[in-house]
């Protein structure tokens, strides 16, 4: 899914739109946080919390880019 159909979906507050992010990018973010954290649950701890505060800034944000 392209990255404009997510923030439509956040913008029509579709829980889907956390299931796209984390298909898309829960790999990458997994990887960022495992490096940094050294620990797999508080990476995808971290990991749920970072979903959790774009799900709470989309809307009113408005990014042109994910």
């Amino acid at each position: 899914m392209e990255d404009k159909d997510i923030l439509d979906l956040y913008n029509s507050r579709s829980e889907d739109a956390i299931q796209q992010t984390a298909d898309k990018y829960g790999n990458y973010c997994m990887h960022i946080a495992f490096n940094i954290l050294s620990d797999r649950e508080d990476s995808e701890e971290c990991v749920s919390d970072a979903y959790l505060r774009v799900w709470e800034a989309i809307p009113p944000a408005q990014p042109k880019s994910f």
